[in-house]
């Protein structure tokens, strides 16, 4: 698989949205563009064709059948790309497997990716949820996913204005923040460093205390020093989802948050802080794998 050194991949590089034609696609579809355009990256849009079995596919006798899929998945690709503005430069994909996940990861690969985008919103009241193919990227890429909440394709503007952070004191947890840094700094944009307290059962999960996690903040913009504009802040809530939603989040950001340490080397991993964030985050969330197997 593709590996990359920072979670925000330098210009020229290659972000994959997956696509499958409905709501969740075109959330993809604009969060890809908007990162495409703010970091100078290619746009692939890929559909996967799912083929249950290999041998149901020889079964049907000629090619008839998968040629036709794969004519009628070339025409929804072409649309999808005729909805990218001209001045993201766009590639369309069309992929076979029997498991939609390994498909997109296998693609991925294939394009040297430096990054997935898909459309994780749910139903009215969650911002994001997962699903089968979601939850398979989250705990399975080796280069950061990006997640489109719900409805983010009604969105009305073209870049990001900023890049948040998800710090915490567990080592480990800090690995992302220089990587943010440097890919902030290389197109100008400022960094929103940001911890949460949970005031009650979440505790174990990010910080113990406001103290704590202003000591964790300032120890990172210390360590971030000139090299771009930091801000950091402390949410707080009686969990970790109320945090979430008490915090004031501008529309035009995107949170990165690390893998979890059960993540195995390079991959990524959904961790349980992260998973109780997509419930109220009302912003993209982009997981970053694992640096190494530790």
């Amino acid at each position: 698989m593709a590996n990359n050194d920072s979670a925000v991949p330098a210009g020229g590089s290659r972000y994959l949205v997956a696509w499958g034609g409905d709501k969740r696609s075109q959330d993809a579809l604009k969060l890809g563009s908007v990162l495409a355009r703010t970091f100078d990256a290619t746009l692939d849009i890929v559909y996967v064709v799912h083929h249950p079995t290999h041998t149901a596919t020889l079964a049907i006798g000629d090619t008839s059948f998968e040629k036709g899929v794969e004519k009628e998945a070339r025409g929804w690709l072409k649309k999808a790309a005729k909805s990218v503005d001209k001045d993201v430069n766009v590639e369309t994909h069309v992929a076979h497997d029997t498991s939609i996940t390994q498909g997109i990861l296998r693609t991925a690969e294939q394009l040297g990716s430096a990054m997935i985008v898909i459309g994780a919103g749910s139903g009215p009241g969650q911002a994001v949820a997962t699903n089968p193919i979601v939850g398979g990227l989250l705990h399975a890429s080796p280069v950061p996913v990006a997640m489109a909440p719900r409805n983010y394709r009604k969105s009305k503007f073209d870049t990001l204005a900023s890049l948040s952070a998800a710090i915490g004191p567990r080592p480990g947890a800090q690995e992302i923040v220089l990587e943010a840094a440097e890919g902030v700094a290389r197109v100008g944009l400022p960094l929103d460093l940001v911890s949460l307290v949970s005031l009650k059962d979440d505790k174990q999960l990010h910080v113990d205390g406001f103290d704590e996690a202003e000591r964790v903040l300032a120890n990172a913009a210390k360590r971030i020093g000139a090299r771009a504009d930091v801000t950091t802040r402390v949410g707080k809530g009686r969990s970790l989802k109320h945090a979430v939603k008490k915090m004031d989040w501008d529309e035009r950001t995107a949170l990165m948050v690390g893998s979890s340490r059960l993540a195995r080397g390079r991959t990524t991993f959904l961790g349980t802080s992260a998973t109780r964030m997509l419930a109220a985050l009302p912003v993209p969330m982009i997981i970053v794998p694992r640096s190494d197997a530790r």
